[in-house]
């Protein structure tokens, strides 16, 4: 029995999408190009992969269940699946990328503003943001049972087993500055880390920044409510 056209190109279509969007991904991932053209390469995976549906559907209907239809059909949607949740977690919080326990009195970045290209986000909060924080997210700060010089050790061993690259860490100003790598895409986001004396105690706020893009995805607060809550558990 001949094949349907459509699960043929169906198949072709939904091999070349990963193809397309893994080389994208890599060119970013090993320095090789800036982040705006490999987001292309993926957008155009992403719209390959939704017409390989499209002819994998045509092959099926008019072509009856066929092994190259079926293969195009699943192929297309794990490709489709990614930048799908993507738009799903992007319509579910606000367009911002720059999260802090301290909405009165941020911790301020100032050993990454020397590592950071002119062309990434501004450091700056403005009130808007700000704003928007206040509304969507409930990040919260941790009080550890320690003076400020135990547990600054205490957070530095956080920083460090989680993997973040220290950049700087001044004991005598309580601060920690890093940078943290987003599994697949490679971004690199910024976060500050500052103590203070709380009475008896040491109270531990954050900033986690995104270097790129507007919205974070929620992946900033994610950060900070795993890191304190690492720091609860200890």
């Amino acid at each position: 029995m001949d094949i349907h056209w459509g699960a043929n190109w169906g198949l072709r279509l939904a091999i070349a999408a990963p193809m397309i969007a893994a080389l994208s991904l890599g060119l970013f991932r090993f320095g090789l190009m800036d982040f705006r053209l490999p987001l292309l390469g993926v957008a155009v995976a992403t719209a390959i992969a939704a017409v390989a549906l499209v002819l994998a559907i045509i092959g099926l209907v008019w072509g009856g269940i066929n092994g190259r239809a079926l293969a195009a059909l699943v192929i297309a949607l794990a490709v489709l699946f990614v930048p799908l949740n993507t738009m799903r977690r992007g319509a579910a919080v606000p367009a911002i990328h720059d999260i802090t326990t301290d909405l009165k009195n941020p911790p301020q970045f100032e050993a990454v503003q020397n590592i950071r290209s002119p062309s990434d986000n501004s450091l700056a909060l403005d009130a808007k943001v700000l704003a928007q924080q206040e509304q969507h997210y409930n990040v919260q700060a941790a009080v550890l049972d320690y003076a400020p010089t135990a547990a600054f050790d205490i957070v530095l061993g956080a920083v460090q087993a989680m993997g973040w690259q220290v950049v700087q860490a001044t004991r005598g100003r309580g601060t920690i500055e890093a940078s943290v790598q987003t599994p697949l895409f490679g971004f690199i986001d910024d976060v500050v880390i500052r103590l203070s004396p709380e009475g008896k105690n040491t109270r531990v706020d954050m900033r986690s920044a995104s270097r790129v893009g507007v919205s974070d995805l929620g992946a900033n607060a994610a950060r900070i409510e795993a890191f304190m809550q690492t720091l609860n558990d200890n």
